[in-house]
């Protein structure tokens, strides 16, 4: 199987802190900074299902990690109009924040985002993954920066023909990113930069 990786670049900004919001098809419990508090990353609600999900966000939450969390859900569903060994589909997302705000330009990240989509190609030897990284700007009120910056939305989903597959695939998955945005990864992404 092959990775089928895509990119997008969206123009609308969210707000990060931002509130809770439920509604019928979604539950969200709002932003939660964990930053420097790996202790916070691994009881988020999402983290529960998945020990590689936590593994990755208690990394990001780091006090010297190059980026961190500023969202993340996992989900899972049938999709019968698809072939039956793709139907079962596990995914989610995780949106991530440079530590250094604005000073990573929209080259920067996808110069970063084009070596992680490499990373997961590589990687997803009998999966079935389709994996996409949307560029977009973010407000963030945190730390006295009260700006725009860039953040990137990676969303990710396992297809397989049961539901137990693709939750492991998923798994994989998420593992597979974790490594592939490693520190150093993104160091050689955005050298030249002077933090």
């Amino acid at each position: 199987m092959a990775a089928e990786i895509s990119n997008s670049e969206k123009t609308e900004a969210i707000t990060v802190p931002y509130p809770a919001f439920h509604s019928a098809t979604r539950s969200n419990c709002g932003f939660v900074d964990i930053r420097g508090r790996a202790d916070l990353a691994a009881q988020i609600p999402e983290c529960l299902n998945s020990a590689n999900l936590k593994g990755f966000l208690m990394r990001l939450a780091a006090s010297e990690a190059p980026l961190f969390s500023v969202g993340c859900d996992l989900g899972s569903h049938t999709d019968l109009a698809l072939e039956k060994h793709r139907r079962e589909i596990a995914g989610g997302y995780v949106q991530v924040v440079s530590s250094w705000y604005s000073k990573i330009a929209p080259q920067d990240w996808a110069s970063l985002f084009n070596s992680v989509g490499d990373a997961i190609e590589n990687q997803s030897a009998s999966d079935d993954w389709t994996v996409h990284f949307e560029l977009a700007p973010i407000k963030v009120n945190l730390d006295g920066f009260n700006g725009l910056t860039g953040s990137v939305t990676t969303n990710f989903f396992a297809h397989a023909p049961s539901r137990q597959k693709a939750l492991n695939s998923r798994e994989r998955l998420i593992g597979v990113l974790d490594v592939a945005l490693s520190d150093d990864r993104i160091m050689e992404a955005f050298k030249g930069r002077n933090f």
